[in-house]
């Protein structure tokens, strides 16, 4: 059901009325004080984010540049150690043979290559000097290169340590231009005259100069690292905070918008939102709830009306006549949700269509009971006053029993009549018992007409196959109700499913008590000239009727009635487009991980070609691989009449066909989540299915078999006009009005599938050219006007309908025929009558 505009008051009247302001207030000045203020706020944080980026970079630059200095200072210790190590064993050689000329080779190859400066033994550098004179075979110490003075590095703390604990030992000293670090390595000696091994120790002197302003470079080096580094960092955390938040507070804004131009806001989908948006969320939904129970539905819509140009002509031409519609179908259900009655309005064509005509003129509407709360809701008529908000006409509820309703609607309507006007292969199923409960249904209806509304001032509207004997019951019942020459009220039925071929309609064993019934009202009215040809041709194979061809009429018992086409419409209210943050968040919603998007939107249903679809997409997928992973087709399926085998059997079959393209499709994107098909069994409202239309890159109305199906409009209304493809099935009514979709054989998998490649390589401007001029034919052709044509056709009966229609035997010229039985006459033969016999 479209949801109703709130009425919204202009700015200027919204400010003075409800917020009048106070002296010296200026507005402008207000906006710019609360402008500056916000730039202040701003600012502070910019500055206090620049204080807290330098203070980090300062922090981390120091802490790197001491380690990376300690880092340098221990591979310097660490090359000497292993330096004293390699040479240990020559040097001690070449110093016991004395050959000290050798040593000083080696240190000046080593002062060429690495940073050594020189090298010193030390021996018996732990004995003190009275243990020395004892120690004849004591040497003195010996530097490297002669004359560096670093024999005097023998008299050190550290090289004695080094020597009495027999322990490596190292230290660094500097001096106005150098630093040094020195290293003690204990090594053995042997002495020349008692070849005794002494403790000697190994003292190799390095340069570690190029260690001065290592730490201010690295610092510096460091400090402009961090704090870029932190920049960017904070960057981008302020950029995904304010995403975050932006998100937020775009569905806030977003909620406002609607609410102050009029339109509940879009579906809440489930978010985790932070706690400090948490209580401006539940203000929220307290505000929409209570705007939303502010607005006047009555007042809105005939506020809307008012300026309907088509209602204002209607209205006109009805004048002061009474208009009667009944249907199987209420306008408002009263179902029980815990201990309160919930109303409900159900998202359905005829009542868009009809409904404002009856809230605007008054009148009647007459509808099988079947909510929970209805018998409590309603007086012992059955009647209630509707809509609940501003009642302006009265619904009067019919009461079946479950019996009543398994027979009328269950059995005869929907197991006979459903598939015997459907050309989709499943065979329709007659009984007796049925037809005698779709027999008494009709009288029910009948009954439930009141006997003022049995005028030449009425106008009764009955709708679809389910009241196809009312008509004639309703003229019937008037003639033993008044003499013969009163006038009978102007009754008008309209059929909204396909009307067969002569062949097809004889399977039904009652098909003259059908035909004879229908021809009781004045008008007959078919969603498309081909259906009202197959009526015609009907009526002339099974009754003794005039036909005239020229007018399109049937004259049978004095009685004459006018066969027309009223293509059906949608509700053409504007739809809000949502954005693509919105798209994204309802992809996520439905578990969609794909770029490309596909949707179709039917009740499940044998007629919808559901099977052939999914078996479409996945040769789709077989021929073009590259979409495996990017391209999901979405299925939002109704449940509809699951007590009927056939129907359930159809969604067993359909689940088993998901499952298996899924299972062939998902092998390398298990990880992913990714679904080439997603089938979402569950009824939804009017609300969601709007905003799930704008998903679709691709809509698919496949129908094997329909009358005008609707969804194709309802998917060219909701979506943008620079976005989206239909395709359409050429066994559909709508197939007849919008050409500019890419009109598909339902029959055909290869040809399905050839389309839905060529939708998604479209060029952009050929798909908006074309998503345009479908939007201009569904505007131009909507709900209301379809209403407007049937009445004012009915309206003007005793005119003779001055439209002429096509003629019989001449279809359009874009029209595809379907699949039909072998008539028994030739095109250009007039039909042979057949005998009327009763059942």
């Amino acid at each position: 059901m479209p949801p109703c505009s709130l009425l919204r008051p202009s700015a200027g009247a919204l400010s003075s009325a409800r917020y009048p302001s106070k002296p010296g207030a200026n507005p402008s000045r207000l906006k710019g004080m609360w402008v500056a203020a916000v730039a202040r706020s701003v600012k502070r944080f910019y500055i206090l984010w620049l204080y807290a980026v330098t203070l980090m970079a300062f922090a981390v630059a120091s802490i790197h540049s001491t380690l990376e200095e300690d880092r340098l200072y221990a591979e310097a210790e660490s090359r000497a150690a292993a330096l004293a190590i390699s040479i240990e064993d020559s040097v001690v050689s070449d110093f016991n043979a004395k050959h000290l000329s050798r040593i000083a080779k080696l240190v000046q190859r080593l002062r060429m290559q690495q940073r050594v400066l020189g090298l010193t033994l030390c021996p018996e550098v732990s004995q003190t000097p009275q243990e020395r004179r004892i120690l004849r075979s004591a040497r003195p110490p010996v530097g490297f290169p002669r004359g560096a003075g670093w024999e005097s590095l023998c008299r050190s703390p550290m090289a004695r340590k080094s020597g009495a604990k027999n322990v490596d030992v190292h230290w660094t000293a500097n001096d106005m231009k150098r630093q040094f670090l020195y290293y003690a390595h204990p090594v053995n000696v042997t002495s020349d005259s008692s070849n005794v091994s002494h403790a000697t120790t190994l003292i190799v002197v390095y340069d570690i100069s190029y260690l001065r302003g290592r730490w201010f470079q690295s610092f510096v080096r460091m400090l402009l690292l961090s704090w870029i580094s932190g920049a960017a960092v904070l960057l981008l955390a302020t950029a995904q905070l304010r995403t975050a938040l932006k998100s937020q507070l775009r569905q806030i804004h977003q909620t406002v918008r609607s609410l102050v131009a009029g339109r509940p806001p879009l579906p809440v989908l489930p978010s985790e939102l932070p706690p400090d948006l948490q209580p401006i969320s539940k203000d929220m939904d307290k505000l929409v709830a209570k705007v939303l129970s502010l607005a006047d539905f009555r007042t809105v819509h005939l506020s809307q009306e008012k300026d309907s140009t088509w209602l204002t002509s209607l209205r006109k031409s009805m004048k002061n006549r009474k208009l009667i519609v009944i249907a199987n179908r209420e306008p408002y259900i009263h179902q029980h949700a815990g201990a309160q009655v919930q109303v409900i309005r159900p998202a359905s064509g005829l009542v868009t269509a009809l409904e404002p005509i009856l809230r605007q003129c008054g009148g009647l509407w007459i509808a099988h009971g079947s909510g929970s709360a209805d018998v409590e809701t309603a007086d012992a008529q059955g009647e209630i006053a509707v809509p609940p908000s501003h009642p302006t006409y009265t619904l009067r509820r019919v009461w079946l029993t479950k019996e009543e309703e398994a027979g009328y609607y269950y059995g005869f309507a929907n197991e006979g009549l459903w598939p015997l006007c459907h050309l989709a292969h499943t065979r329709p199923i007659f009984r007796l018992s049925d037809w005698n409960h779709y027999r008494a249904a009709n009288q029910k209806f009948s009954d439930a007409v009141p006997e003022s509304a049995l005028g030449e001032d009425s106008l009764i509207l009955v709708q679809d196959y389910h009241f196809a004997l009312l008509p004639r019951m309703l003229k019937e019942r008037k003639r033993k109700t008044a003499d013969a020459t009163a006038v009978s009220p102007k009754i008008g039925i309209f059929w909204h499913i396909p009307w067969p071929n002569p062949e097809a309609f004889g399977i039904c064993p009652w098909n003259q008590e059908l035909l004879r019934g229908m021809l009781g009202a004045d008008v007959i009215g078919f969603h498309t000239q081909y259906h009202c040809n197959n009526f015609l041709e009907t009526c002339n194979r099974y009754l003794e009727a005039r036909i005239d061809w020229e007018n399109f009429s049937v004259t049978m018992e004095n009685h004459t009635t006018f066969v027309r086409a009223f293509p059906i419409g949608i509700d053409t209210t504007p739809v809000r487009s949502i954005t693509e943050q919105e798209r994204e968040q309802l992809k996520a919603h439905y578990g969609i991980k794909a770029e490309w998007v596909a949707v179709g939107v039917d009740r499940m249903d044998y007629t919808k070609g559901l099977l052939e679809r999914v078996e479409a997409v996945e040769r789709f997928l077989e021929k073009n691989p590259k979409y495996v992973g990017k391209f999901t087709f979405v299925q939002m399926g109704s449940p509809s009449r699951s007590n009927i085998a056939a129907y359930r059997t159809m969604v067993d079959e359909l689940v088993a066909a998901v499952q298996r393209v899924n299972n062939r499709f998902t092998s390398r994107f298990s990880r992913t989540g990714y679904r080439p098909v997603i089938l979402l069994p569950q009824h939804h409202d009017w609300t969601e299915i709007r905003y799930f239309y704008q998903l679709g890159d691709i809509c698919l109305v496949t129908s094997l078999h329909d009358g005008m199906n609707l969804v194709a409009k309802e998917y060219v209304w909701c979506q943008r006009p620079d976005r989206g493809s239909l395709i359409l099935s050429k066994f559909t009514g709508a197939s007849r009005e919008l050409t500019e979709a890419f009109i598909v054989n339902p029959y055909s998998i290869e040809e399905m599938a050839d389309a839905i490649a060529a939708s998604l390589m479209l060029p952009a401007e050929e798909r908006e050219r074309r998503m345009t001029a479908l939007r201009e034919k569904v505007q131009a052709r909507n709900a209301y006007h379809w209403a407007s044509d049937l009445i004012s056709a009915l309206i003007r009966k005793d005119d003779k309908v001055p439209t002429k229609p096509v003629d019989a035997r001449v279809d359009s010229e874009h029209h595809a025929n379907p699949p039909t039985l072998p008539s028994r006459n030739s095109p250009g033969e007039p039909l042979a009558p057949i005998e009327n016999t009763p059942a």
